[in-house]
């Protein structure tokens, strides 16, 4: 894959030359094996390489003496090229290095060669480099940005490029680092001052960071063809076809060139049209003008911009095709692609239209501001516009132009941080696949037996030695079958295609057999598991340190009402064509108010304060005919998930006294609010609207006095946001969606884990987790409440009884170890979680394993539970919606997206149909294409050692099967049943159990085994039974017609091995309680029937054509044929029981239970919830009631919530 990068001058790193430009002593010994991004998430083992001239001389003979099968292996394996033919060396002196990039038990290797970059060439890659004054050689500089944040001049750099990153060599610390943007080591002063750069400049960073373009690259059908016929597969299928011609197997080797064409074909084609389709939809480019200094401007195609240009984004919007930092105007901004959230759109006549446009809740982002605190792309997301967004319109003051600084292109943008996740996946870590190949090995071992013993067996009778290589090359080929892969692959489709006609989508067809074993389902709440739409319950106001009594109708406060203005200006809405659209939970707010919302400059009336800089005003609705009021929006502060919280200044009309405005969770606005302002009961009532599913949120102002509009424009956001007055709670209804209970019922009448993570209150999340059935109505629920370590107390946990189970108990609250079976389950938050983690580990699988409600949870903290629960040997899958859900639908092992936007590729499912009731459907159509693999696997395992046996019995008499009985075995038998095997749809009911994933278990390889035993035998048995009868007559071997297998013995295992066929397919062919029964199956069904009726014909009563055709020598009496049969039917009853009986009841039911114990088993959270069971005296119940707090002089002076600072990893989430 080749990433469109200028690479400036590319040649082979010369060792001398570096060498000359260094004067930093090392130690070889410590810099061989280092590590790119080290302390990272994607942290890397490098190593340096120099080429040894004996080594690739020997190698290079060897690929010759191989017929290049060497070479092929190096194909494969090129880390094994590299270490062959060159010698490990420092990183200083390396020219090649070899990148391993370790994913829990998989490692992936890169063979990634040095080049030097520099600017000693009047062309580079087309692009022409201007011309440099001899005396001004410092001109010709490079300037490298580091991830670090440390800056590097380099008249020239060896540089390397892996996962479409870039990494340059640094001298200081002896190895390479990776290349950044301008968001590492900048100050926001200094973004500010960028003013333009010459095209000289652009053309010199363009040296460094190449084109700015998100490049997929798409293979041309040829080089598909090539990689795919290199394939182990497909090697081995022609050394398969060469020793079948060798046989003059010729119908047979036709039938197999035929089927791996259309399966190359079909594999191209796929791979081309996925290639195709990601490019179509990553793949944008556009043209921008860009400043030039001194007030000049020019246009130019988007791919030439590059980090530290400064645009003009255009006043009707554009498409960004970088990442920016606003440093004038305003924006609205819709980030469909990076948040996955729907636009929902209010007409102005009032009428609620929601149209799920594919396009995020738009957000306005605002300048950064000009001071010395270093830019943060997560702390200052409120001011930056990503690549992939789309900037719906512009804000500015009379002719000012909106410019924005450019700090990332390329693959550096968050847009190509999500398509480089896409193009390089963590490995899939699944049982199943890796057993399967490991019996692979087990049936190449068989060969191997195999071989050995018609070599010595032959020997033994003066076969020739050619003939003897050909028959023992033919075992490989009978052993290992070649169209395995591809009938693997049936079962998947099936689904798929199942899947796609409910509505639901998969990009990687993978994840279908994963989906089968999943046994834990986590759902984020509201969207998912709730409508997107909430309806205003009411308000409740705040006088003094006294709650007020709720009140339904806002519209019913007077206009100078503080709660009223609060709740008509502290949003983030924007009118776009004339519509108002935003958050829905700010829509229905403001919809309350009765007010109305208009942009100041689109205005045709500009209002009263037409000299001040609002941009959004405000009006209640009153008799046009009188001067209206109204109240501008100076400022805004956007909401962030880690804060919980987002605010704006505005000033009324009539006046010069600014107000802030705050909303946000009633927790944190009540922290940074006065403590006079709070009532002392505020937490309790807000217990009482949170646990009855209400979603609430607190509004609080501050007035600015003696604050001119400068100086209000200059201030810092935590300036703003403190010393606040409440003044009331805003209470809404967010109802579940109707499919919710029916759809968590099902999954844990299954046995499935099912588990909420949401960022809504943990009250609400309680009420929500009872109304549908997440919580058992008998189950208590314990909050875990652990508080961080400070100067004076060391860290602390506490659990109380948070929501009572429905039965009857005593007025002192409910003893929860006096429940039965000690029944309950834990809540806890994000702040609570934090502090588990960091002071509490060995606490983690416990909270865990038992964890029902997950409340307050960052983005970061969804995606750190994921693997919690994967580490403690769940399947997880992970149902969401929004930006806050991507990085755990990315973790889980099936991530479900109910998304039509751009944001589901971070998942492989999506489903269009935007409710749960996708989840069951995928994991019952998971299991049956699961179950459908392990039985094509088995089949197709039995066919091999079927046709095997027969061959190695045949070849006691030196006879082995005809070409066409081959043919038929394979097309008309196998191919045919593993074709229509798919078909058989998932069963209506999910099993309390799911099904198994791994092929090298007892209950597999005992089913595997004793079928194999059954065929065997009565294929010995038919054998030696045919010999007895008096027409008899022995086979004996012609030298000279080595071809003519006629004979009796040859009939007896053909006929009773053709039936045996078709036993496997019915007896693997598996039904309740994950497919339905084989019947429901008519292709197949049909197909059974009527092969037996034509196996019955060739065995009983052929015509003469068949028995030409197949070489078929039939015996003459019917009593022959006839004992056949009935040792055909014996064998299928046999089979029948050794599966049904000993296998699925005697094994599987009797002896396997007494052998299975949890402390083996990699399930540890089976290990955890035995333990917790055993364990009566935790947890502890304390008298704290650690849900409702006080809150402390600490929190009043407006701390930050630990628990979110630092963990925000998304773009904008819902308040």
């Amino acid at each position: 894959m080749n990433f469109l990068l200028i690479t400036a001058n590319i040649s082979i790193a010369g060792n001398e030359n570096i060498r000359n430009n260094n004067n930093i002593k090392y130690d070889t010994k410590t810099e061989s094996g280092q590590h790119l991004n080290s302390g990272e998430d994607d942290q890397m083992e490098i190593q340096g390489f120099v080429r040894n001239k004996i080594k690739t001389c020997t190698v290079r003979t060897f690929y010759v003496l191989t017929l290049g099968i060497l070479r092929l292996v190096f194909h494969w394996y090129p880390h094994w090229e590299i270490k062959a033919t060159h010698s490990r060396c420092s990183l200083r002196d390396a020219e090649k290095v070899l990148i391993i990039d370790t994913y829990k038990k998989f490692r992936s290797y890169f063979v990634k060669e040095i080049k030097i970059l520099s600017t000693n060439t009047n062309s580079i890659n087309g692009i022409q480099v201007p011309e440099f004054d001899t005396e001004d050689e410092k001109k010709k500089l490079l300037d490298f940005n580091l991830s670090d944040g440390r800056k590097k001049q380099l008249y020239q750099a060896r540089i390397i490029k892996c996962k479409k990153l870039t990494y340059i060599w640094d001298d200081e610390k002896n190895t390479f680092i990776k290349l950044a943007g301008f968001d590492k080591g900048i100050t926001r002063d200094e973004l500010h001052g960028f003013s333009g750069q010459s095209r000289q400049k652009q053309v010199l960073k363009r040296i460094i960071y190449g084109d700015n373009e998100i490049s997929v690259p798409v293979k041309s059908v040829l080089t598909l063809i090539a990689l795919e016929a290199l394939t182990p597969f497909y090697i081995f299928q022609l050394f398969s076809l060469i020793v079948w011609i060798v046989e003059l197997y010729l119908y047979y080797t036709i039938a197999i060139i035929i089927m791996s064409v259309v399966g190359i074909t079909t594999s191209v084609i796929q791979t081309r049209k996925n290639q195709k389709n990601l490019k179509g939809t990553v793949h944008s480019q556009d043209t921008a003008i860009v400043c030039r200094g001194n007030g000049n401007f020019e246009q130019i195609p988007t791919v030439e911009l590059v980090p530290g240009d400064v645009i003009v984004i255009p006043s009707n919007g554009c498409n960004m095709q970088c990442d920016a930092v606003l440093l004038s105007g305003n924006c609205v901004v819709n980030e469909s692609m990076l948040t996955g959230k729907q636009l929902n759109i209010i007409v102005s006549d009032e009428a609620l239209t929601q149209l799920f446009l594919g396009e995020s809740v738009p957000i306005t982002k605002n300048p950064l501001p000009n001071n010395i605190k270093p830019y943060n792309v997560k702390e200052d997301v409120s001011h930056t516009l990503f690549c992939g967004t789309k900037v719906i319109q512009t804000r500015v003051k009379g002719d000012e132009q909106v410019l924005a600084v450019v700090i990332r292109t390329g693959y550096l943008t968050t847009k190509g941080e999500l398509v480089r996740s896409i193009l390089y996946p963590p490995p899939a870590d699944f049982k199943f696949e890796s057993d399967s190949y490991k019996f692979i090995g087990i049936l190449a071992f068989i060969a191997v037996l195999g071989i050995i013993y018609t070599i010595v067996s032959k020997s033994t009778r003066n076969i020739s030695p050619l003939d003897i290589l050909i028959k023992s090359l033919d075992l490989i080929t009978i052993a290992v079958p070649p169209a395995l892969p591809a009938a693997m692959t049936v079962g998947k489709l099936y689904a798929l295609n199942r899947l796609k006609n409910s509505k639901i989508f998969c990009i990687n067809s993978r994840v279908i057999n994963v989906s089968g074993s999943i046994d834990c389902v986590c759902f984020d709440k509201t969207g998912t598991l709730t409508e997107d739409e909430l309806d205003m319950w009411g308000i409740v106001g705040v006088e003094g340190d006294k709650i007020k009594q709720p009140l339904k109708d806002p519209t019913t406060l007077p206009n100078t009402s503080s709660l009223l203005r609060g709740m008509a200006t502290c949003h983030s809405l924007s009118i776009i064509d004339n519509v108002l659209c935003g958050d829905p939970l700010d829509i229905k707010m403001f919809e309350s108010t009765g007010w109305s919302l208009a942009d100041f400059y689109d205005s045709s009336n500009e209002g009263i304060n037409a000299t001040d800089p609002h941009h959004i005003v405000v009006r209640p609705k009153t008799d046009p005919h009188e001067i209206n009021f109204e109240i501008g929006i100076v400022r805004q502060f956007q909401f962030s998930s880690h804060l919980q919280r987002m605010s704006v200044i505005a000033r009324a009309s009539g006046t010069d006294t600014f107000t802030v405005y705050c909303k946000g969770s009633p927790e944190m606005v009540s922290s940074l609010s006065t403590s006079s302002s709070v009532p002392d009961d505020i937490l309790t009532r807000l217990k009482d609207y949170t646990g009855q599913g209400y979603r609430v949120i607190a509004l609080a102002e501050r007035q600015l006095q003696g604050y001119t509009l400068e100086e209000v424009m200059k201030l810092h956001r935590e300036d703003v946001e403190r010393d606040l007055e409440l003044m009331g709670l805003i209470v809404l209804e967010n109802r579940l969606k109707p499919q919710t209970t029916g759809v968590i019922r099902t999954l844990k009448e299954a046995n499935l884990k099912v588990v909420m993570i949401t960022g809504d209150n943990i009250q609400t999340a309680l009420h929500v987790a009872r109304e549908c059935q997440m919580v058992d109505n008998d189950e208590t629920i314990i909050e875990v409440n652990a508080r961080e370590a400070t100067k004076l107390e060391a860290a602390t946990i506490s659990y109380h009884v948070s929501s009572q189970p429905s039965l009857n108990c005593n007025g002192n609250g409910l003893d929860v170890e006096k429940l039965p079976l000690r029944k309950y389950c834990f809540a806890i938050t994000g702040n609570s979680w934090g502090n588990v983690v960091d002071y509490f580990p060995e606490l983690v699988p416990k909270i865990v394993a038992k964890g029902v409600v997950f409340a307050r949870m960052s983005g970061m903290q969804k995606q750190q539970l994921i693997e919690e629960f994967k580490g403690l040997g769940y399947y997880v899958a992970m149902c969401g919606d929004g930006a806050n859900d991507c990085g755990a639908l990315k973790a889980a092992h099936v991530g479900i997206s109910l998304s039509e936007a751009e944001s589901s590729v971070a998942s492989p499912f999506t489903s269009k149909e935007p409710n749960i009731s996708c989840i069951p459907k995928v994991i019952k159509e998971g299991r049956a294409a699961l179950v459908t693999s392990f039985g094509v696997f088995k089949l197709m395992l039995c066919y091999s050692l079927t046709e095997f046996a027969s061959v190695i019995i045949l070849y006691n008499i030196d006879a082995n099967l005809t070409s066409m009985q081959f043919l038929f075995i394979d097309i008309c038998l196998i191919l045919n049943f593993a074709s229509f095997f798919g078909i058989t749809k998932a069963y209506e009911t999910l099993d309390k159990v799911p099904p198994m994933t791994s092929l090298m278990g007892f209950i597999p390889i005992s089913s595997m085994v004793l079928f194999m035993l059954v065929t065997v035998v009565y294929q010995v048995v038919g054998y030696n039974y045919i010999q007895t009868f008096d027409w008899f007559v022995p086979f004996v071997f012609d030298e000279n017609d080595d071809k003519n297998f006629l004979s009796s013995e040859n009939y007896a295992v053909y006929t009773i091995s053709m039936f045996q066929y078709i036993t496997m397919a019915i007896v693997f062919s598996k039904g309740k309680p994950y497919r339905k029964p084989l019947y429901t199956n008519g292709y197949l069904t049909l197909s059974l029937m009527l092969m037996t009726v034509v196996c019955a014909y060739i065995t009983v009563y052929p015509a003469k054509w068949v028995t030409d055709v197949l070489e078929l020598q039939v015996p003459p009496a019917l009593d022959g044929r006839y004992a056949m049969l009935i040792i055909a039917l014996v064998s299928f009853a046999s089979s029948i029981i050794a599966e049904d009986f000993l296998v699925e009841y005697v094994l599987k039911r009797v002896v396997a239970p007494k052998f299975r114990s949890v402390d083996r088993t990699k399930q540890k959270f089976l290990r955890v919830l035995r333990d917790l069971n055993e364990e009566s005296s935790w947890p502890r119940l304390g008298e704290e009631a650690v849900s409702v707090t006080s809150i402390s002089e600490k929190e009043s002076n407006g701390l930050v919530n630990k628990g979110f600072v630092g963990s925000q990893d998304i773009l904008i989430t819902r308040c």
